[in-house]
């Protein structure tokens, strides 16, 4: 049924079981074959990860009130000697089956062609873990799916809008973005943020310098404050090397599927 011929009612309505099947099963078939076991294991293990940082959630709240645990946080002491006391054998638990999964996925993403000739290209041989992999292949399943580079582009958010801006959320309209992917060129670009032997970091660093020449902080917005103030060039060179290393992957990406195709 068209979006245009639902009622507001059935718009809102949350999707039933069938429903999330069938699209679970169409993302499955828009991802490479090749790949079908080890995303599996990947998903699983993704499951797991949300159940166990519920749990870490739930034991800092107990010893540190009010405190949330995120992606890449190190535990305090405090809470990882707590996880491992008393009742906590369920966090034990949790954190071993993510382990057994994540073992299982990267030894399966590693034999296939789509990691080794596009994923680990694509990053330049830096930073795109198999795990890391996962996110990039789940959430865009098929390169050729995006008919040019800006629909991808777009599709990660990473678009200017008219006012020459990054697009950002606003309260009660949906993204045009997948945040999902966006997420996981955030996580990727600090990976290569914490490495300065890097090249990605090198070159990050190249386009701050480039946008702070271009963009000094003498000149001014309203009269009242910096145009643009080192939060911002460093988000600027940021989203710049995302746009390149999202430029590599679309690239191998089409031509594995175009090679596969023959």
């Amino acid at each position: 049924m068209a979006t245009e011929t639902m009622s507001p009612e059935e718009q809102n309505k949350a999707p039933g079981y069938e429903e999330l099947v069938q699209r679970f099963r169409a993302k499955v078939a828009s991802i490479p074959e090749e790949c079908h076991e080890a995303i599996m294991l990947w998903k699983m293990a993704k499951e797991v990860q949300f159940a166990r940082i519920a749990a870490e959630n739930n034991l800092r709240q107990v010893v540190e009130t009010g405190k949330r645990v995120f992606w890449g946080d190190e535990l305090p002491e405090s809470i990882r000697n707590c996880m491992v006391k008393g009742d906590n054998k369920y966090y034990e638990m949790l954190r071993q089956q993510e382990d057994a999964f994540v073992r299982a996925a990267e030894k399966h993403f590693k034999e296939t062609r789509w990691y080794n000739e596009v994923a680990i290209p694509a990053a330049e041989g830096f930073g795109l873990g198999p795990v890391l992999a996962g996110e990039f292949l789940w959430t865009i399943g098929c390169a050729s799916r995006f008919p040019s580079f800006g629909r991808i582009v777009k599709y990660a958010g990473l678009d200017v809008t008219p006012e020459g801006q990054a697009p950002k959320r606003k309260k009660g309209a949906k993204v045009t973005w997948s945040p999902q992917l966006r997420t996981a060129l955030f996580k990727l670009t600090e990976v290569w943020n914490r490495n300065p032997e890097c090249i990605w970091r090198a070159r990050w660093e190249g386009y701050k310098a480039f946008y702070r020449d271009k963009y000094p902080e003498k000149e001014t917005y309203e009269e009242k404050k910096t145009r643009y103030n080192d939060g911002h060039i460093h988000n600027m060179a940021r989203r710049k090397v995302q746009r390149e290393f999202l430029r590599n992957l679309y690239t191998l990406w089409l031509e594995y599927e175009q090679e596969k195709d023959r």
